[in-house]
């Protein structure tokens, strides 16, 4: 329900109405007055009812779900693609999944493509600094299951650093795919993980821990 419309003797009437209406507090309401009313010649004759319409407020979280979601929407029915969108929020994460045929157009080499949707989908809903929220655009769980592969490599070449005693270097990582590798080794008291590299692609280094060395920010 967008809006209803509701009529009374006075402004304050027609707002409580509204409240008992949507069954929501007078803050949790969206007001436009519509027309303020009169009492009319002699207090009857001509008089006109107050109007307003009235709406639930939304959590701005619950804005940027159905922007999110819509704007993807749009997004494919341009593109002539038969997919559909799922958006809910999760932990103080917005999560849209995308179901249909065309997940591997939509995934691309190395999730590019869909890494490509969710920075348009973070430009569109996080203009305002102040309620920001993660977006994270998925099809066919590649997030889930990139992230495992990128877990089971970390652990590979962690075993290779701590058994040769010697760096280790992955290929070139998104910032992503980079925050994997350093949650991998976060906890670990015989490796470290540090970024290297220019620009947005970068490799992590893996390296024993010497003593007292502590933890690099990347």
């Amino acid at each position: 329900m967008d809006s209803i419309e509701i009529e009374g003797k006075t402004v304050d009437e027609a707002i409580e109405k509204a409240r008992e209406i949507l069954n929501v507090a007078k803050e949790d309401l969206n007001i436009e007055v519509v027309s303020n009313g009169s009492q009319g010649f002699l207090g009857f004759l001509g008089s006109r009812k107050a109007c307003i319409k009235a709406g639930v407020r939304r959590s701005p979280g619950e804005e940027k779900k159905e922007k999110a979601k819509k704007f993807l929407e749009e997004v494919f029915s341009l593109a002539k693609l038969p997919a559909t969108v799922k958006s809910e929020i999760i932990n103080k994460k917005l999560f849209l999944t995308i179901k249909g045929d065309g997940s591997g157009i939509l995934i691309g080499r190395r999730g590019q493509t869909l890494n490509a949707l969710q920075y348009l989908v973070n430009k569109v809903v996080n203009r305002d600094r102040e309620t920001r929220i993660p977006v994270i655009v998925d099809t066919e769980n590649y997030r889930k299951r990139q992230e495992a592969k990128l877990v089971s490599m970390a652990r590979q070449l962690g075993d290779r650093a701590k058994r040769q005693q010697t760096s280790v270097a992955t290929e070139l990582l998104t910032p992503q795919e980079r925050r994997v590798i350093h949650l991998s080794f976060q906890n670990s008291p015989n490796l470290i993980a540090k970024s290297e590299g220019d620009g947005e692609l970068k490799k992590v280094i893996i390296s024993p821990r010497r003593q007292n060395q502590g933890q690099p920010i990347s």
